[in-house]
């Protein structure tokens, strides 16, 4: 080969290597800086998901410590209504009734009254002051006992409305923390559902960047190999025109253009022989 076309040949050569790692390079570093964008986005969209996931966490602890009374009183009047429920009214005995304070002290001033009475007439012993007393204290019984019945049974009604009321309250509770909860789920399942979406996005994002860079990468380098290709034909084709032929420089024929001094002569058109 001839010195031309070596000097042709190298320099291009030289050109399409330095060329091909410098676009190979610049392809690899702009999808190594868009896939570590697209990796950061990512990142960040996680850190955004698990943070909504704590504020959702953080809500329903709240309401679930809030509701906490209503549930526990709820829970206990439930049972104590079961069992009321269960043991039904139970009206008080005569002998319970007459165990009052109320009954021994009205019976007691009653009678002591009636004898009073008698002895102030002369009547004490007489049977009109018996029948007196009976009728008093059977009255009395009567009245003591009828009082002791609605006693007993406006307490168990009582117990039964707060009862039934505490129970109430549990329930009421416990639809606002159901709601609550459903809530919460929905919210976090369209967190994840979003958050899972954008970061398959991002990470789709990172992988076309990197496949990016590969085909950047082997189109420059197939770019290199071509001109390296193109830069040895070329070097060949100088070789030919000027260090090559029959005789060449040398020989009978010249071809010319600028070797010959002939500017109006084409390069590469055999002159006659000198």
């Amino acid at each position: 080969m001839s010195i031309l076309g070596t000097i042709g040949a190298v320099a291009g050569i030289g050109s399409s290597i330095a060329g091909g790692i410098t676009q190979s390079n610049a392809a690899n570093n702009a999808a190594q800086v868009q896939q570590t964008a697209a990796q950061q986005a990512q990142a960040l969209e996680l850190q955004n998901q698990q943070a909504a996931q704590g504020s959702q966490a953080t809500a329903l602890s709240n309401v679930t410590n809030a509701e906490q009374p209503y549930q526990t009183l709820g829970s206990t009047s439930a049972n104590n209504l079961v069992n009321l429920l269960n043991k039904g009214f139970s009206a008080p005995t005569l002998a319970e009734a007459e165990a009052t304070p109320g009954y021994q002290f009205n019976l007691q001033t009653g009678t002591q009254a009636i004898d009073e009475n008698a002895a102030a007439t002369g009547n004490l012993m007489s049977g009109n002051t018996g029948t007196a007393l009976q009728k008093y204290g059977q009255g009395l019984a009567t009245t003591t006992y009828q009082q002791a019945y609605q006693n007993a049974l406006q307490s168990y009604q009582t117990d039964l409305q707060g009862n039934l009321a505490g129970t109430n309250a549990g329930l009421t509770s416990t639809g606002q923390l159901s709601g609550a909860n459903l809530g919460v789920a929905s919210n976090l399942a369209n967190i994840d559902l979003t958050g899972g979406q954008q970061q398959a996005s991002q990470i789709n994002n990172a992988a076309a960047a990197r496949a990016s860079g590969y085909i950047g990468s082997a189109n420059a380098q197939s770019n290199m190999f071509n001109g390296i290709s193109n830069s040895l034909t070329q070097g060949l084709l100088l070789n030919n025109i000027y260090g090559g032929g029959s005789g060449g420089a040398q020989g009978g024929t010249t071809y010319g253009g600028s070797l010959t001094g002939d500017p109006s002569l084409p390069m590469g058109a055999p002159l006659a022989p000198q």
